[in-house]
């Protein structure tokens, strides 16, 4: 029998912040490059976007469970 692959550990949202605002900087740079042509400027935009999109969700999920309260045990009497 195979075993299931064990969770991978979360990023803490501090690091994600940090990674999403680096990525961001890179593509913002390459744009900068690319500035007026018609094909790379609006192909970098596309992935920008998209990239704060799917980084948005990331992250409002990493602060969902965050911020969540943990389940607390409850103890038998006796």
């Amino acid at each position: 029998m195979q075993t299931p692959p064990r969770p991978t550990p979360r990023e803490s949202t501090e690091a994600m912040v940090r990674n999403i605002g680096l990525e961001l900087a890179e593509i913002e740079l390459a744009i900068g490059y690319c500035r007026g042509d018609v094909v790379a400027e609006p192909k970098l935009t596309g992935t920008w976007m998209a990239h704060l999109l799917i980084s948005s969700r990331e992250l409002l999920q990493n602060l969902l469970i965050d911020t969540a309260k943990k389940p607390q045990r409850i103890n038998a009497p006796g």
